[in-house]
């Protein structure tokens, strides 16, 4: 059984942080197999970690980009790339970040992540 506050503060909270558009794909890419693991992650990822005031937002951005990188997940990188550029991590930061990564969990991962992020910077670029 969910809880309710934490699945509406999650909701709202992965909406900020991944922004409407991503956010409207997760939605409409949902099917009858994928949509509890998305309520459970949306309760419990974004309702009850991401809504921990411990860690800024920033700090959490920079994590998810360290170990998506190290995990070599691609599809998520370019998400927490664009996370942590809204919560307002500068492509400094980022590639900090990425050289922290390469030192502690392999160059080819931190390839796949530079590829990843200048894909997102891309598309900003395009939107100015």
């Amino acid at each position: 059984m969910r809880d309710e506050k934490l699945y509406n503060l999650g909701k709202k909270i992965r909406r900020e942080v991944v922004g409407a558009e991503y956010d409207d794909v997760i939605q409409n890419s949902e099917s009858d197999f994928s949509q509890p693991i998305r309520d459970w992650t949306t309760e419990n990822v974004w309702g009850t970690v991401w809504a921990d005031e411990t860690l800024p937002r920033k700090t959490r951005s920079l994590l998810n980009v360290a170990l998506t990188t190290a995990l070599r997940c691609s599809h998520e990188i370019r998400v927490h790339v664009r996370g942590a550029r809204r919560n307002g991590c500068t492509k400094e930061e980022i590639r900090a970040v990425l050289m922290q990564v390469a030192v502690y969990g392999g160059v080819l991962a931190v390839r796949e992540a530079v590829r990843c992020a200048n894909q997102v910077f891309a598309e900003e670029a395009k939107q100015k």
